[in-house]
């Protein structure tokens, strides 16, 4: 526990201490510190009575620092560093950072994005580590104390009221389907035949609701989903084997179009552009190395979304 007199000092008095060991002489700390003699001597005298020591004695040669005041200058230089850090913004320096981010996407971004975001994070941060950990429809409501950086999300994922965000860009849907499909040769294809096929959906972290559904209107109970997943690269994989149709944003259809067989024609309906967004905590918006993993994030994704955010 701290004294009572070591409770009431105050940082200008523990700058005055600091000051008087680096310069042993009342005077000119006096004027650092913009006092007038007598202040700076009852300032002291404050020190003297808080540390129960003298901590300095006058000789022929100046102000001599006791054993006392030698052995507080170490710790008193640490604290006052740490407290001028804590006002002062630091700069970060991703070469030397051993920090470990934290980073939530979909399944379809940690395919789409990560690897990009994996390398570029690792050629300028090589110590530094980087936890990715999937984020689901309401997931962040669920869970609003949990500890994240940034989050990569659709417009679907439900964001808490202390969560900013900034619009990174947008990709379109198309159908996807097997280069061997029946559908395969026909340049579009109608909304009766899209219907008559069964279909593949990827379920948003078990999320029951099917956004492309609305645009369907009254024909969407027509649709039937016979293979639900909620991994997107299987997803594709299935379609190439399959006759199965699946609507989907295309960035990663068209990656691996060739290993998968894949063809993406045009939707027979409208369907809005999806938005995809880059998230965090508010109380983080000014965190040096949060900003730094924010700006590499939105960097990869604007230079691959078929559709960035201008």
């Amino acid at each position: 526990m701290l004294s009572s007199n070591m409770m009431h000092l105050d940082m200008k008095t523990m700058t005055a201490l600091l000051y008087l060991l680096e310069e042993r002489n009342v005077g000119r700390v006096a004027d650092k510190l913009h006092l007038s003699q007598p202040a700076m001597s009852r300032m002291l005298n404050r020190l003297r009575t808080a540390f129960d020591d003298p901590l300095f004695v006058r000789t022929n040669k100046g102000m001599i620092p006791t054993s006392k005041a030698l052995a507080l200058e170490m710790p008193l230089r640490q604290i006052l560093e740490q407290m001028n850090g804590l006002s002062n913004e630091r700069e970060f320096n991703p070469q030397k950072s051993e920090r470990v981010f934290r980073l939530q996407t979909s399944h379809y971004q940690a395919q789409a994005y990560m690897p990009t975001i994996a390398e570029r994070f690792y050629q300028v941060a090589p110590n530094a580590s980087l936890e990715t950990s999937l984020v689901t429809e309401t997931s962040l409501l669920r869970s609003e104390n949990q500890t994240v950086d940034a989050v990569l999300c659709s417009e679907y994922v439900q964001l808490p009221s202390r969560f900013e965000r900034c619009l990174l860009g947008q990709e379109k849907f198309g159908c996807i389907m097997s280069k061997h499909h029946p559908l395969a040769a026909q340049e579009q294809i109608s909304l009766d035949e899209f219907l008559s096929y069964n279909h593949v959906l990827v379920t948003l972290g078990g999320s029951t609701q099917v956004y492309s559904e609305s645009a369907l209107g009254e024909r969407a109970k027509e649709r039937s989903y016979t293979l639900r997943t909620p991994y997107f690269m299987s997803a594709l994989e299935a379609v190439g084997k399959t006759e199965l149709l699946f609507s989907s944003s295309q960035l990663l259809a068209l990656r691996f179009q060739k290993q998968f067989g894949l063809l993406i024609k045009p939707l027979p309906y409208d369907f809005p552009p999806v938005n995809y967004y880059l998230s965090w905590p508010s109380e983080q918006s000014h965190d040096p190395g949060g900003i730094w993993l924010r700006n590499l994030c939105a960097g990869v994704v604007q230079d691959m979304i078929p559709y960035p955010a201008s």
